[in-house]
C-alpha cells in the first residue's frame, strides 16, 4: 500500500513537493519525474523505451493520485517530468513582490494565546522553510528574531536575559531548547492530592458553628440536643456505645445534622 501524504492544494507546494520526492525516490520513480532520466533511444517497441514508458507513467500515477480536484489541470500531460515542473512552475512564485510579502507577514508573525510553544516554534520553522523554497534570503538569525518577537508580554525578561548570551552561543537550537525550558518553567504545576486534601480540611474547619438551639435531633425531632444526647434514648448498654461512638465522630456527627 503507497504511503500516505499530505495532498498538494494552492498553500502547501514546499511541503508537498519534499513528501513527494521521498515517496517517489523510496518507490525509484524520482529519476523519470525529474527530468533526470529521459527517454531512451529507439521505437516504442524497443524494450528500454517500453520500461522508460511505464516508469514515467507509474511517477505520474503517484503525482496525481497525490494532488487534490484543483489541480488536475496542471498534469494533462504524460510525461511525470513535464508534470512535476509544470506543478512548480504555477506554485513556486519567485517575483520580487511575492517575496516582499512573505517576508512582511513572517516578521509579523506572532504567537497565539494558548498556543503550545512546540507549536509556535513549528509554524515559524515552517514559514522559513516557504520562504527558502521561492528564492527569500533567510538566516538562523531572521528566524530567531520572528521566535522571541512574537512571544506573549510574559516572556519579556526571558528575552531580555536571551539577548544578553554571548553570539557564539546564540544558535537556533539554543535557542528553541530555551524557549521549551521557559515554558515548562511558566506552566503551573497542578496541585497534588495531599495538598488538596489539605485544603478541604482547612476549609471545613473554617465553616461556622451551628449553634445548639438550633440543631434538630433525628430521634425525637426536638431541637436543643445532638441524637447521641436524647433523653428518649434506649437503656444504658446501647446510649453508652452511641455516646461513645458520637464522641469519636463529633465533627461528622455535627455536620450531618440538620438546622431548622
Amino acid at each position: 500500500m503507497s504511503p500516505t501524504i499530505l495532498k498538494l492544494n494552492e498553500t502547501n507546494y514546499a511541503e508537498w513537493a519534499m513528501l513527494m520526492e521521498a515517496l517517489l525516490v523510496r518507490k525509484g520513480l524520482w529519476d523519470v519525474a525529474s527530468g533526470e532520466e529521459t527517454r531512451p533511444l529507439g521505437s516504442d517497441n524497443a524494450k528500454a523505451v517500453k520500461a522508460w514508458k511505464r516508469k514515467t507513467a507509474e511517477a505520474r500515477a503517484e503525482i496525481v493520485l497525490n494532488i487534490e480536484p484543483s489541480e488536475l489541470p496542471h498534469v494533462r500531460s504524460q510525461d511525470a517530468a513535464e508534470v512535476w515542473e509544470n506543478l512548480r512552475a504555477i506554485h513556486q512564485a519567485r517575483g520580487f513582490g511575492t517575496r516582499l510579502s512573505r517576508r512582511r507577514a513572517f516578521f509579523q508573525m506572532a504567537m497565539h494565546r494558548d498556543q503550545s510553544m512546540s507549536a509556535w516554534i513549528a509554524d515559524v520553522r515552517r514559514a522559513a522553510f516557504q520562504l527558502a523554497e521561492i528564492g527569500a534570503n533567510l538566516d538562523d538569525e531572521d528566524t530567531i528574531l520572528v521566535l522571541t518577537s512574537g512571544l506573549p508580554p510574559s516572556y519579556e525578561q526571558f528575552v531580555v536575559t536571551l539577548d544578553a548570551t554571548p553570539a557564539d552561543s546564540l544558535t537556533l537550537d539554543y535557542v528553541v531548547a530555551r524557549l521549551l525550558n521557559e515554558e515548562s518553567r511558566q506552566t503551573p504545576a497542578a496541585p497534588s492530592s495531599s495538598a488538596h486534601t489539605e485544603n478541604v480540611l482547612v476549609a471545613a474547619a473554617a465553616r461556622p458553628r451551628v449553634p445548639i438551639s438550633m440543631i434538630t435531633c433525628y430521634r425525637c425531632a426536638q431541637k436543643g440536643h445532638y441524637q447521641a444526647n436524647c433523653p428518649l434514648a434506649p437503656a444504658a448498654p446501647v446510649a453508652a456505645a452511641t455516646a461513645a461512638f458520637a464522641g469519636s465522630a463529633r465533627l461528622v456527627v455535627e455536620d450531618d445534622e440538620c438546622a431548622f
